[in-house]
């Protein structure tokens, strides 16, 4: 297994529709085979693609996928076979795959810091990077990058902009939105902290929205900030997303200080919580031992610590929701465990019905003995995925129960 923290640490930073490598075997999605229509992609070495760049002075699209990553089957069975997406990408780009752990593809990765799955790469004769997206993104968005990576909100225009010595507030903002949007956080925070230096009140949602994305480092003057202000930036950007903000901070630092490289007992970690959690350590504490149970795949221990903090904190995060209905289904036949996570899967279905978590909710009420509610929802969570073009052929054993 990979540097659990780095992978850990990734996880915490992504947008729900990435992927960082799993490090448990998670609920599988299997998404219908690619189509041949909509975009065309050449194969051949990195290097003759940039002669071939130069030549028709075209820039280079590359799906950085690799072959477990749920949202890049998606995207080639969705969004890549869609016909307008082709016209635009065909006439555009020198459209190119790269799978990210084979041949070149962990050069390219480490070339272009590659963390998170699917990335698109839009590349100039050069090599130079001209802009980036991340994650599954559906039609219209997609079509929407294409507009953005040859036009002047471009990471590669906005680089040139920011080297030529543009330092104005408006375009400082807009610039680190555009790098956090892209994942290259190291950046994002330097220029994120330029403009923030400007602004002498930080109140205002637009500034929270910038702080939450680049929190700085802990203990220093955003990150304390945003601890004073933690109620109104929970408002802002979701209970969730800010434990996930501080859990980032914490163990980077103490991983850090200490040295070491896999994730600490509870008991090593507690006193770096103490000193930084302020009115949240408590709840860093309790979401860090099930988080650390879980990275650790010791199911014995997550499913009590998953009760605990969901229990006591809940959650505004129907995915999140989903996740730990899903592992206690699978992994505990405690009634009320399993009852516990009966209710979180409903909820989960009533903030944000999907096929995923109507299937949880169905093999729930299964499992509790609901056959008439989970032949139901079964129905329900079949008619979605059908919508999706996902595979449903797990949840459709249901219905044949008798």
């Amino acid at each position: 297994m990979k540097n659990s923290l780095l992978l850990l640490l990734c996880l915490f930073s992504l947008s729900i529709f990435a992927q960082a490598k799993p490090l448990m075997v998670e609920k599988a999605q299997t998404i219908s085979a690619e189509a041949t229509d909509g975009m065309t992609f050449v194969e051949m070495p990195f290097d003759e693609l940039l002669v071939m760049a130069k030549k028709e002075n075209k820039v280079i699209f590359i799906d950085a996928y690799t072959t477990w990553c749920g949202p890049c089957k998606m995207m080639a069975a969705k969004v890549f076979p869609d016909v307008k997406v082709g016209e635009v990408y065909n006439e555009r780009f020198i459209n190119a795959k790269f799978d990210m752990e084979k041949g070149e593809g962990p050069g390219l990765a480490k070339r272009y810091s590659v963390m998170a799955y699917p990335t698109y790469l839009f590349v100039d004769g050069n090599g130079d990077i001209v802009h980036k997206g991340i994650g599954y993104i559906p039609q219209e968005e997609f079509l929407a990058l294409a507009d953005v990576a040859i036009g002047d909100s471009s990471l590669g225009t906005m680089n040139k902009r920011y080297d030529g010595g543009d330092r104005s507030a408006e375009f400082l903002a807009e610039y680190s939105q555009v790098l956090t949007s892209v994942y290259e956080q190291e950046k994002a925070g330097k220029v994120s902290g330029e403009y923030l230096d400007m602004q002498e009140d930080w109140s205002a949602t637009e500034t929270m929205e910038l702080l939450i994305a680049n929190p700085g480092e802990l203990g220093g003057k955003r990150m304390q900030y945003l601890m004073a202000n933690s109620d109104k930036v929970m408002e802002i950007a979701g209970a969730s997303s800010f434990v996930m903000t501080m859990q980032q901070a914490i163990i980077g630092h103490y991983m850090k200080e200490s040295g070491e490289r896999k994730l600490p007992e509870v008991a090593d970690i507690a006193n770096t919580y103490k000193q930084y959690g302020g009115g949240m350590t408590q709840r860093l504490i309790d979401h860090y031992t099930m988080l650390r149970a879980e990275q650790m795949q010791d199911n014995d221990a997550y499913v009590p610590a998953a009760v605990k903090y969901y229990g006591t904190y809940g959650s505004d995060s129907p995915m999140e929701l989903n996740s730990v209905a899903w592992t206690i289904f699978e992994s505990s036949d405690n009634e009320a465990h399993l009852k516990q996570a009966l209710a979180w899967a409903k909820k989960s279905v009533e903030m944000e019905p999907g096929y995923a978590n109507m299937d949880t909710l169905a093999w729930l009420y299964d499992k509790t003995g609901d056959k008439k509610m989970a032949k139901e929802t079964a129905t329900a969570a079949i008619e979605l995925a059908k919508k999706d073009g996902q595979d449903y052929s797990e949840t459709a054993k249901i219905l044949e129960e008798k």
